[in-house]
C-alpha cells in the first residue's frame, strides 16, 4: 500500500482536477472526469497499485515519474481508525 500526495497545488472544481505546471510546457493540466476520480481516490486513502486497472495505475505512475505526485509506504495505522484509545466520557451521574 502506498500513500500518495501531490507535490503541486491543485484545484478540484466542477468535477475536474486542475494541476498547474503539470502539463506540456509547464501549462495547467486539466484531468478528465475519470482521471479526476482516480486522482481524488489516490490522495484520499492508501492505494494498492496492483489492484488498480492498468490504465489507472499507469496514469498515477506517470504523474509520479513527472514529479507531480509523491509516493511513500502507507503507515500501518492508516488502514483503520484506532480503537479504544480514548476512554468513553463519564456521565455526570456516575461516581456520585
Amino acid at each position: 500500500m502506498l500513500s500518495i500526495t501531490s507535490e503541486l497545488p491543485y484545484l478540484d472544481q466542477a468535477g475536474h482536477v486542475y494541476v498547474p505546471l503539470a502539463g506540456p510546457a509547464r501549462s495547467c493540466l486539466k484531468l478528465n472526469r475519470h482521471a479526476s476520480r482516480v486522482w481524488r481516490e489516490a490522495l484520499r486513502r492508501p492505494v494498492d497499485l496492483d489492484t488498480l486497472p492498468e490504465p489507472d495505475r499507469d496514469f498515477l505512475l506517470g504523474l509520479t515519474r513527472n514529479g507531480v505526485l509523491h509516493t511513500a509506504p502507507a503507515p500501518t495505522s492508516a488502514t483503520g481508525p484506532a480503537s479504544a484509545s480514548v476512554p468513553a466520557p463519564v456521565s455526570p451521574s456516575e461516581g456520585v
